[in-house]
């Protein structure tokens, strides 16, 4: 009994189970309601339930259930069996990531293990040598928090690499001597791989170049077979969908850009795709922030040291692991470092960029670093046992730093989420968490009990179907004017528009709540981060001033900023409505500031370069511009600032020059000042564009060439603001100056008061009229209403009709004008009640066919 206890302990096995019960203690406690990828995470789950209902891959969210062909199946139909059991649960899908990552620890161990000792049968157990470099390397992918968030998120990553692991332990156990099982699994496993994750072609590919070159090996050439087999057949699919693939896409990027062009894009992205490895290998690394300092509520902190240690050690550990590859090229390095070198090509050549294409190559590299070093160090000899001593402990101490550090990160990853979980009443007021905080679920349960089956959204995530179960469509509000929005409302027929709550104050155009001229967008829900405005048409044709005020984004950035001023999300929310409202001034004194306590990003000092532009300081602008261009993550923003520096530049070197030559005059000034206001009021900035008329016509005379222009633009700003008798002072001037735009709004104006006479009467005394004035009235309306239509009031057209019709009922005419404006806002109910009034009327009208399918389209109800 006194030995079974120290073999115990000492056991290999013993070691791996309590990691893994470990790993899934912390996995656990990680676990939540939040998919956190869009939309991603959330078609994965669907998508699982699309194929376990007999559906196929199909967009179930989606009117029309279209073939899905933008990722590949395999991660859906790993999700399958949690999909029978217990469709959209995110914590059932969860729990399959869990087990594959629990896999991959495993496969991890014990493929170090074999490559410890390829040669021996024997139980590994009986050396403790062997056990400790597995057991640490399984331990340090263990404890690396893109290891454990992505273990507790529903993304394809941690089961990718489960996949590929498990084919190469299958190589380095099996290589030359595999019996039908082992290729029955391998073949497998290697056409699900790409499945997964496209970039599996990589390891196919390795796989092939290494079994063609001898015959003993040909037998895995099955496997190879199968899987570009099946794939190719996925890519024929695809095409035929007309969806863009891999090679089109690359070889479209190559025909616009040119071969020089895009050897040096290929340059560029291997380099960057290199620092994102070294920032899987060495998480928080400075330079970046991580993907998973998203989830933390205080702001993750960095690595101590410059960027170039951690990429120095990142190209020694990856040296290091290819050494090792080439010295145990029989166990599998052949294939792992074909692998590196096709999965770098392929990432070089996909225009895409994101942090986490790099983080699969991380298992594959640790695996060879302790055959990496044991090979090593045959090659050289330590002088005295004594330095030897002193650089193990150096390193061990070194180590537990990092491993202590690590820990740090992924208890912060838990506290965060465990306060969410058990503090859900007061978290995010009392915590104001990042918006990847949201509860789209809880969301989603709302819209599932207070909506109508046939509902139709356009959200900012897609985690909102899975409870909700409506018609989604995506949409990225924060980079959405209102006439695109109003295109893709009009386009999907929507119902509500679900978003970021107001904390995030650059996630919608949050104008649009009161000053929207064609909806009236109303909150009916805001409560855990999320928003949902209702979608009803705008009657009136006027903004309205109730939900919305022109500072309210900035007081809402600086409550943050002054409640938690340390978080750099705050900081750059700040900064940017400073920008927005033009407080340039406090945004360059707020940012210096920050500057001096050495807190930098590329965002802050884009915002500051732009804010000197603003100033005329061209100098330090350009000087903050290429400060801008060596920081971290400016390849987001290199647009910009380009843009930004030729500016500068440009506006510098124009003032050398004689102020004759470079003075703009009034008339380019006031051109420049109709532009932009045209542009506020095609957008629904209403208030900016009367600020921008009301300054510009109390310039001096000597400035105004085109008055009678602005003052009809001014007039249509007054009507958007009800504000009637002062629109029409403004037009009568303009039309005293021969404006041919002004004469048509008196003559709409002229027209809606006539119209309104003959609606009034028409009401009160109910007289009946002859067909002729009947005729008359009908014309007018219509003109009225297409005025309405062209002005951009579309709702007002509809309430004109609507209230017509209660005045002229059964007139065909009106019937079919009041159809098309039900339509256009999706009022079915109301629709269908026109439709089988004007079957009544014309029964063999042909476009009420077209009429009736497009109601039919809008009645569609998802089947989740």
């Amino acid at each position: 009994m006194k030995s079974t206890l120290p073999s115990l302990i000492r056991s290999p096995k013993t070691g791996l189970i309590a990691l893994l019960v470990i790993f899934s203690s912390l996995a656990v406690a990680r676990w939540n309601q939040l998919y956190f990828f869009t939309p991603d995470s959330a078609r994965y789950v669907m998508m699982a339930k699309s194929l376990v209902g007999g559906a196929g891959y199909r967009l179930i969210d989606t009117p029309g259930e279209p073939l899905y062909a933008h990722r590949p199946p395999g991660m859906s139909l790993l999700l399958s069996p949690a999909a029978l059991i217990a469709p959209y649960n995110v914590l059932l899908a969860k729990a399959t990531v869990l087990l594959s990552a629990l896999a991959l620890i495993t496969f991890l161990y014990l493929f170090i293990m074999r490559l410890q000792d390829p040669t021996s049968e024997a139980d590994p157990r009986l050396s403790g040598h062997f056990y400790w470099p597995a057991f640490l390397i399984a331990f340090l992918f263990a404890i690396n928090p893109y290891t454990l968030f992505f273990s507790t998120i529903v993304m394809s990553e941690i089961p990718f690499m489960a996949c590929s692991l498990a084919i190469l332990y299958l190589l380095a156990v099996r290589q030359d001597r595999a019996s039908k099982t082992d290729l029955l699994l391998f073949t497998g496993l290697l056409v699900f791989l790409p499945f997964l994750r496209t970039i599996g072609i990589a390891l196919v590919l390795a796989v092939g170049c290494w079994a063609v070159l001898r015959r003993q090996r040909w037998p895995w050439l099955t496997g190879v077979a199968c899987s570009l087999l099946t794939t190719g057949i996925w890519m024929v699919r695809n095409s035929a969908l007309e969806h863009s693939g891999y090679a089109s896409v690359a070889l479209k990027e190559l025909q616009s850009q040119g071969i020089v062009a895009t050897l040096l894009s290929i340059i560029q992205r291997c380099t960057t795709h290199f620092t994102s490895f070294c920032q899987k290998l060495f998480p928080d690394m400075p330079g970046s922030t991580p993907r998973y300092a998203r989830m933390i509520l205080d702001e993750n902190a960095f690595l101590p040291g410059p960027t170039w240690i951690y990429l120095a050690m990142g190209a020694l550990v990856l040296v290091l692991s290819c050494y090792g590859m080439l010295k145990h090229r029989q166990q599998g390095g052949t294939v792992a470092l074909l692998y590196l070198i096709f999965s770098l090509g392929i990432l070089s050549l996909w225009p895409w960029m994101q942090q986490r294409f790099t983080l699969p190559l991380i298992p594959v590299v640790l695996a060879f670093i302790p055959a990496g070093w044991n090979a090593f160090v045959r090659h050289i000899e330590v002088a005295r046992p004594m330095t030897q001593k002193v650089s193990l402990a150096l390193f061990s101490i070194l180590l537990l730093l990092f491993c202590g550090w690590q820990i740090r990160t992924d208890a912060s990853l838990i506290g965060a989420n465990l306060k969410m979980i058990s503090q859900s009443n007061q978290f995010y007021t009392d915590q104001l968490p990042p918006n990847q905080f949201s509860n789209w679920n809880a969301a989603g349960e709302w819209i599932k009990q207070h909506t109508l089956p046939d509902s139709r959204l356009i959200t900012r995530r897609a985690d909102i179907a899975t409870t909700g179960q409506r018609y989604q469509r995506l949409n990225f509000f924060e980079t959405t004017n209102a006439e695109k929005l109003h295109q893709m409302i009009e386009d999907f027929s929507a119902n509500y528009l679900v978003t970021f709550s107001r904390d995030t104050v650059s996630a919608f155009p949050w104008h649009l709540l009161d000053q929207d001229l064609v909806y009236r967008m109303t909150p009916v829900y805001d409560e855990q981060g999320v928003m949902i405005l209702k979608l009803a048409p705008n009657r009136t044709g006027t903004i309205r001033e109730e939900y919305w005020n022109a500072d309210d984004s900035l007081k809402i950035a600086r409550n943050a900023i002054e409640r938690f001023p340390h978080r750099l999300s705050f900081q750059v929310a700040f900064t940017q409505q400073l920008f927005e409202a033009g407080h340039y001034a406090e945004l360059i004194e707020y940012v210096e500031k920050l500057q001096g306590q050495k807190i930098e990003d590329v965002r802050l000092t884009n915002l500051l370069a732009w804010s000197y532009i603003k100033t005329k300081r061209y100098q330090k602008a350009i000087r903050e511009f290429e400060r801008a261009f060596s920081m971290p993550d400016q390849k987001m923003l290199r647009r910009d600032l380009v843009q930004g520096i030729n500016l500068a530049q440009e506006t510098l070197q124009a003032s050398y020059q004689p102020a004759s030559e470079t003075q703009p005059s009034g008339e380019a000034i006031e051109n420049k000042d109709l532009k932009l206001a045209k542009t506020y009021l095609r957008l629904s900035h209403i208030q900016k564009a009367e600020q921008i008329l009301s300054e510009t016509l109390n310039k001096p005379a000597s400035y105004q060439n085109h008055p009678s222009e602005l003052q009809t633009l001014l007039a249509k700003v007054y009507l958007a603001e009800g504000r009637k008798m002062e629109a029409l002072a403004q037009l009568n001037l303009a039309f005293q100056s021969g404006n041919p735009e002004a004469r048509q709004l008196l003559d709409m104006l002229e027209l809606e008061e006539q119209v309104e006479i003959f609606l009034n009467n028409r009401e009160k005394n109910r007289d009946e009229k002859n067909r002729q004035q009947t005729t008359v009235i009908l014309q007018e309306l219509a003109t009225l209403a297409q005025f309405y239509e062209d002005m951009g009031v579309p709702g007002k057209a509809l309430s004109l009709v609507e209230r017509a019709n209660t005045c002229l009922p059964n007139e065909a005419q009106l019937l079919k004008l009041l159809l098309k404006h039900q339509l256009f806002y999706a009022l079915i109910p109301e629709a269908e009640e026109t439709l089988l009034q004007l079957r009544k009327l014309t029964p063999h009208d042909p476009d009420l066919t077209e009429s009736a399918e497009k109601i039919e389209w809008l009645k569609q109800t998802p089947r989740f």
